[in-house]
């Protein structure tokens, strides 16, 4: 039996479930093998690693294809869609322009701007592209990345712990410790003959 069942993850009544893909993107791609059950019930395993792809894929700078590749990608490692789905949500219309900017800088930190060579032939947006892409990139991977790992570690500590809560509010009946044992000398083991008694000998 699950540690988890439906009653501890309400808040995933939000994310699409399979009646919603039903006739979708994803349905079309994917054909009936999307409804799966494996990707659906939840375990540790695989609802960790769920999460982790969610959102390694959410701070990615994808925003309005991150459900359809998450789910693609969750489809393809075997893990739980709706924690794919859900991790993916991380960036959307209000997160976005905090998180992208973040990130940004982030990579600007870790591997500076482009140099002005390697914008030479860029022009326009183009050029923009170009200058803001590499910093955004690598900033959001080692992102998702962190965030990848983290996740993945505490979805299983978090479900390792709900176990144990659970064992020890309904412990598993215990077997007598003590078995009723025959008088010694008096019961024959299972299998035992009685050794014959030797006649007197005859005078």
């Amino acid at each position: 039996m699950h540690a988890f069942t439906r009653r501890h993850y309400r808040w995933l009544r939000h994310i699409p479930r399979r009646k919603h893909l039903k006739g979708g993107w994803l349905h079309r791609v994917l054909g009936e093998k999307l409804f799966a059950s494996d990707l659906w019930k939840p375990s540790r395993q695989t609802m960790a690693g769920g999460l982790a792809l969610g959102l390694f894929i959410g701070f990615s700078p994808t925003m309005g294809a991150q459900i359809i590749l998450a789910g693609i990608a969750a489809f393809f490692l075997k893990v739980n869609i709706p924690m794919a789905l859900a991790g993916s949500l991380v960036t959307n219309p209000f997160t976005a322009a905090i998180v992208y900017p973040l990130e940004y800088q982030f990579g600007v930190w870790l591997v500076g701007v482009p140099e002005p060579r390697e914008l030479e032939g860029y022009t326009g947006m183009l050029r923009n592209f170009a200058r803001y892409a590499k910093p955004l990139w690598i900033g959001s991977l080692v992102t998702g990345s962190v965030a990848a790992a983290l996740a993945y570690g505490l979805v299983t500590l978090l479900w390792k712990e709900a176990l144990h809560l659970r064992q020890a509010r309904h412990p598993a009946p215990k077997a007598d410790a003590t078995n009723a044992q025959a008088p010694s000398g008096s019961a024959e083991t299972p299998g035992s003959r009685p050794s014959p008694e030797k006649s007197a000998p005859a005078d």
